[in-house]
């Protein structure tokens, strides 16, 4: 009976001893080998390594993110890790230590990682550039009078779309698939003599095909003189492009960006279109019979070639940046344009004609802008900012009209086009 006790004795004091094991440094198995320590000796703090999926111990301490293995890992959109505790408890001063990166919305620290989406929508509004610019006054109210301004509404901001879907290829790559949209660019006018002439005279429309009536050769019938004279101009601008972005990450992670390459294609069309009416000439009671004129030019650029550019990104606090992005390119620019002229016969009225020309050319395009993206849930981003689209080497209407000669051959490949404006829109992650 005294030796049953005893060994129950024993075997409570072993386990006493077990009960004040602390843990040890981990091995590389991650087995953590018991230490005996006396019962008079005060027991350390414990310290307890992140396991494997926390990141491993070092991420614990501040370090760096490792697998398994112990190999580094690179967190693709979250650069978070542990840091040094401050206002607030451990990373208190936000994901880095730095007072910037701070909550937005109630987000956490990967907010502050690369800017990345998987399909964003945009609305676009821009304005083109005068496309008659350096063309000079096309009608004047009565003969050497006053010009009249028919071009007048041709840079109202105009309403497009765009349209950009993202897929992972590989670690920070993705590619990029991206089409824009701006259709309906355009104006019309119409003048009418009685309401621009002094004295509300009708038939007193000018052209400078004539020096605005004041040739040796007089007026030309079914140009001028004219009682109603309107003008058309519409153009749509079209883009679709593919590309290779490359992600960057600068001093910390508040800064980054991507780099890209890719194929590009742009298609810009106008049309031109200018009507006459007027009295004619040659009946003895001119009012009794109208003739009519019309001119007309249409001009088709197909520009496809390689592109090269990039953004860069600053978040100025958790869920909201500011970025800015650029991109140049060489193409081949496949060019058409049509002139035609088509004169009621009478009087000295010019004969008809046709011209067109066609070829291809080496031209330039460049996109620039600025953004800013906030999120507002954990998938959706509310986007906004500044876009400009610059062309070169283009075949346009507006530089091939010639107002010495009505049937002038001229045609404009060296033309530009600027368009530049706003755009809104939303960015979905999933």
């Amino acid at each position: 009976m005294k030796f049953q006790q005893a060994g129950h004795a024993s075997a409570f004091g072993l386990m006493m001893l077990f009960s004040l094991a602390v843990p040890a440094t981990a091995d590389e198995g991650g087995y953590v080998s018991p230490r005996f320590i006396s019962g008079a000796q005060q027991l350390p703090p414990a310290h307890h390594p992140a396991s494997p999926l926390a990141g491993g111990p070092a991420a614990a301490q501040g370090g760096q993110f490792m697998d398994v293995q112990g190999n580094s890992i690179v967190m693709p959109a979250s650069y978070g890790q542990s840091c040094p505790g401050g206002p607030g408890g451990p990373g208190g001063a936000g994901g880095y230590g730095d007072p910037m990166a701070v909550d937005f919305g109630g987000y956490g620290p990967d907010q502050s990682g690369p800017h990345y989406f998987d399909i964003s929508f945009d609305t676009l509004f821009l304005q083109p550039s005068d496309p008659f610019e350096g063309v000079g006054g096309l009608i004047s109210a009565g003969a050497g009078g006053p010009l009249v301004d028919v071009l007048s509404g041709q840079e109202e901001y105009e309403a497009g779309w765009r349209i950009a879907a993202r897929y992972d290829i590989g670690p920070l790559s993705v590619l990029e698939a991206t089409y824009t949209g701006l259709y309906d660019i355009g104006f019309t006018s119409n003048i009418v003599s009685s309401d621009v002439v002094p004295g509300g005279l009708p038939n007193s429309l000018f052209t400078p095909f004539s020096d605005f009536g004041t040739a040796v050769g007089g007026p030309i019938a079914t140009l001028d003189d004219a009682d109603v004279v309107s003008f058309r101009y519409d153009s749509d601008l079209q883009s679709t492009e593919f590309s290779y972005r490359r992600y960057w990450m600068g001093y910390n992670s508040r800064i980054t960006g991507t780099w890209l390459m890719g194929a590009r294609y742009f298609r810009m069309t106008e049309g031109f279109a200018w009507n006459t009416t007027a009295d004619d000439p040659t009946n003895p009671n001119p009012a009794a019979d109208k003739v009519f004129s019309t001119l007309s030019s249409r001009s088709e650029n197909d520009m496809v070639g390689f592109q090269l550019g990039g953004d860069g990104w600053l978040t100025l606090r958790q869920g909201l940046r500011i970025g800015t992005e650029a991109k140049a390119g060489i193409y081949n620019n496949r060019f058409k344009i049509r002139k035609d002229g088509v004169f009621d016969n009478v009087g000295n009225a010019p004969d008809d004609f046709s011209f067109e020309a066609e070829g291809n050319q080496v031209a330039f395009a460049a996109e620039g802008g600025v953004t800013m993206v906030a999120d507002i849930l954990s998938s959706w981003s509310i986007r906004g900012g500044y876009q400009v689209y610059y062309l070169s080497s283009l075949a346009t209407v507006g530089g091939s009209i010639d107002t010495t000669n009505i049937n002038s051959p001229t045609i404009a490949t060296q033309g530009s086009a600027l368009y530049h404006g706003f755009h809104g829109g939303v960015e979905y992650t999933w």
